[in-house]
Parts: structure tokens; C-alpha cells; sequence
């Protein structure tokens, strides 16, 4: 692990891709991680099986917060601020992963999905884009990024999972904005594209797999920028 304090933020922190992903970019490179998840028993599960992984002299704080309330998820960041430090880096994980079917699905249930992929990530962005810009004027050694799970569903969605499609589409139009916008300021805005079904006994999607693949390209984005990676 690197000597010089830097910290991971991690929203929707749990189990398979979350916690591969936190785990392998904590062994790398992250003195300081901060799991943002809902349920307070899982993260107490997340952050044992992290340091474990990563080594105690890991400091890790969770945050059990609902992030559709925006003002929960800033204050966890804010919170994250007082703790560690500005981070260097946000990996955006959160998701619900639900059969829907077309016009009987309840639209209430795709607003909270929106709400889940695309308004929280909005707030993220509003309060560590300017943080990440200033790190990167000050700090050329510094990773400022923001990242996100995403998948292929935005160019080939499924029909029986069509809100999860519809969100996910929805949240890669706005990264590619922000990245258009913001990605000459030395920051770096992506997706980790996912392109089949996450299981432990699959060869290439399985957890393991995906997040050497997302360090590995998150690892040379320096020396060869890139929006996205596809796993």
C-alpha cells in the first residue's frame, strides 16, 4: 500500500463487484476508505472482509445512509472530508439489480431507481468534481477520479430488466457529459463496463476478474486516458 495518504470513497458498498473492486484498489493504492452502503450490518460485514484482505493498519468508516436522500449522502461525504481528507477517489457502485416488465412495472419503482443511479451520482458530482479539479492542479501525482459500474445495457438494454436499462442508460449520459466537461481539467470520469451476468463461477465476470481488469485500466489512464473499459 502506498505511504502517501490518500482515500477511497465507495457508494453502494457490498458484496461481489463492490467489494472486489474496494478490495483491490485499497491493496494498491488506498490508506483510507470510506463504505457508503444502507444497511449498517452489511458494511459492519464490508469492512471486516476488507481489512482482512487489505491489512489492519487500513482505516476504514462506513456510513449506513440511503442515498436517496441527498442530504444523507452529503453528509457522509462531508463526514469523509473531516475524517480523511478530500478524497482522491469515488468509485460509484450502486444499483438494484430487479426483473421489471414493461407497463406493468410501477413508475414509482423506476423514479426510485432514478433516484439510485442518476440524482445521487448528480449530488456525488456536485461535491467532488471541484474537489477533485483543485487536487489535480496541486497534486501531479494524484488520481482524482470519478468511476462508475455500469454495464452494456444502455446500448443493448433487456426487456426484462428494462428499468435497470433505462437508468443505466441514463446515468452513462451523464458521466459522458461531466466527462466532456470537466475531463481536460486533469480528473478522470469513467464507467467499468460489465458485460454479462456477475457470478463467482463465471470465468470473466466473475468478481475477482473485474476488478483486476478495472485496475488495470485505471491503473495506465495517466499515461492512456479512457472513458470506459468493457470486462
Amino acid at each position: 500500500m502506498a505511504a502517501t495518504n490518500r482515500t477511497l470513497v465507495v457508494i453502494g458498498s457490498g458484496p461481489g463487484i463492490g467489494r472486489s473492486v474496494t478490495s483491490r484498489f485499497a491493496s494498491e493504492r488506498y490508506n483510507n476508505v470510506a463504505l457508503i452502503a444502507r444497511r449498517a450490518e452489511q458494511l459492519e460485514v464490508e469492512e471486516k472482509v476488507l481489512k482482512e484482505a487489505v491489512g489492519s493498519q487500513l482505516k476504514v468508516k462506513t456510513y449506513a445512509r440511503d442515498i436517496t436522500d441527498s442530504n444523507a449522502l452529503l453528509s457522509a461525504l462531508q463526514d469523509v472530508e473531516i475524517t480523511f481528507g478530500k478524497p482522491e477517489c469515488v468509485f460509484f457502485n450502486a444499483a438494484r439489480v430487479l426483473p421489471s416488465q414493461l407497463l406493468t412495472h410501477d413508475v414509482k419503482e423506476i423514479e426510485y431507481d432514478l433516484k439510485i443511479n442518476v440524482s445521487a451520482l448528480y449530488v456525488c458530482a456536485q461535491r467532488v468534481i471541484p474537489q477533485l479539479i483543485e487536487l489535480a492542479k496541486v497534486d501531479a501525482t494524484a488520481m482524482p477520479s470519478l468511476i462508475v459500474t455500469s454495464s452494456m445495457l444502455p446500448q443493448d438494454p433487456i426487456p426484462q430488466v428494462f428499468a435497470l436499462s433505462l437508468v443505466k442508460a441514463a446515468q452513462r449520459n451523464l458521466m459522458q457529459s461531466l466527462a466532456m466537461t470537466y475531463g481536460n481539467q486533469g480528473i478522470y470520469l469513467g464507467l467499468i463496463n460489465v458485460a454479462g451476468q456477475v457470478s463467482p463461477s463465471e470465468r470473466i465476470y466473475n468478481p475477482t476478474n473485474i476488478a483486476n481488469k478495472a485496475w488495470e485500466w485505471f491503473a495506465q489512464l495517466k499515461e492512456n486516458p479512457g472513458f470506459e473499459v468493457k470486462i
